[in-house]
């Protein structure tokens, strides 16, 4: 495991401010290198899902995915320090 991941494993479940917006860090994926945010907001909020047949049928938190290292592998990605800025204690 990349040293990088390790350190974030400890931040799982972490709530952030990113992009005006708060997020909750619910999972690292370790072999496509990223982070993964989910919106954190009112469950009636959320979006709605449909079925393959378009029916409603349940609200969704939505989710992003962000690079954890940056492109020469030495360090965090530019995405992921503005995220660690914005740490919700």
């Amino acid at each position: 495991m990349n040293p990088l991941h390790q350190k974030l494993e400890q931040l799982r479940g972490t709530r952030f401010r990113y992009l005006s917006d708060d997020w909750v860090l619910i999972d690292i994926l370790y072999d496509d290198d990223q982070v993964v945010l989910q919106r954190h907001k009112p469950e009636d909020a959320n979006p709605l899902q449909s079925s393959q047949y378009g029916e409603v049928k349940r609200r969704i938190p939505e989710t992003v995915s962000l690079p954890i290292s940056d492109e020469d592998n030495l360090g965090f990605s530019d995405a992921l320090m503005l995220l660690l800025q914005g740490r919700v204690k």
